[in-house]
């Protein structure tokens, strides 16, 4: 279980690493930043990176369960 809970939370660290780059580099752009629709944009990176928030807390409960067993 412990190392279900490491794989986890290291695939939540990634997905929330890549929303933030994606974020970072859309913002960054200078043809993306002129668009007039990049709230939209936005608010779906940030979709990615709460996206890989929870799926890292998820693996920090699964290594929290392995500890108490």
């Amino acid at each position: 279980m412990a190392t279900l809970g490491l794989w986890t939370n290291a695939v939540g660290l990634l997905i929330s690493i890549a929303g933030t780059l994606l974020l970072f580099l859309h913002t960054t752009n200078q043809y993306h930043s002129a668009i007039q629709d990049i709230g939209s944009i936005a608010v779906g990176y940030l979709g990615l990176i709460l996206l890989g928030m929870s799926v890292s807390v998820t693996g920090v409960a699964l290594l929290l369960k392995a500890n108490l067993d």
